[in-house]
């Protein structure tokens, strides 16, 4: 009877697993069939990222969310980078965590239409200025068909990473037209 019962339960956990549950190893899932959002999958990594940071993190201090930038110009991000960026500080706050608003400092240099780019030789001074325990940053790179994103959690104090992740979207039109288009000569921001 024990043996059937744990059978039983063997088979009904394996029935309830998704196709989108298993690891990268199963059986792949034709790309029509799923469907992945931008803010779903940008509040789950914002989850990740405090639930997994290997220091415990303040509710009380501030965290600084920077601008995601493309990987190949860390000089300057795009309307999906600020987005992206944005829905993160959201998300982080929601969460019951102290979150800056960098675009109402006059400490940090905020260039227009470009963000607030925290990718710097001098985190610490930056953060330090703001009182922040950690700065949340990143990259995001695109392909044809989709646009991979990769977030750090970093201490303030001297960037050490606390935790990391990553997810890719599908570049579909409304992800495109927030994204630089690409000429002969490189990347332009359009506005």
């Amino acid at each position: 009877m024990k043996h059937l019962f744990l059978s039983t339960a063997l088979l009904v956990s394996l029935a309830g697993c998704s196709p989108e549950s298993l690891n990268i190893y199963s059986e792949p899932v034709e790309q029509s069939e799923v469907t992945v959002e931008l803010l779903p999958e940008v509040y789950r990594a914002a989850d990740t990222l405090v639930m997994t940071s290997n220091q415990a993190l303040d509710q009380n201090a501030s965290v600084l969310v920077a601008s995601i930038v493309d990987i190949d110009a860390l000089e300057t991000s795009s309307t999906f980078g600020r987005t992206v960026s944005e829905q993160l500080s959201g998300r982080i706050a929601q969460l019951g965590y102290s979150v800056l608003e960098i675009k109402m400092r006059d400490s940090i240099a905020v260039r227009p239409r470009q963000g607030e780019l925290m990718l710097s030789r001098d985190l610490a001074f930056l953060a330090g200025r703001q009182n922040a325990q950690a700065v949340l940053t990143g990259t995001y790179s695109i392909s044809e068909h989709s646009v991979f994103v990769n977030l750090r959690l970093l201490r303030a104090g001297d960037g050490l990473i606390l935790s990391a992740t990553d997810f890719r979207i599908e570049k579909d039109a409304d992800i495109a037209s927030m994204l630089p288009k690409k000429t002969n000569g490189g990347w332009v921001l359009v506005q």
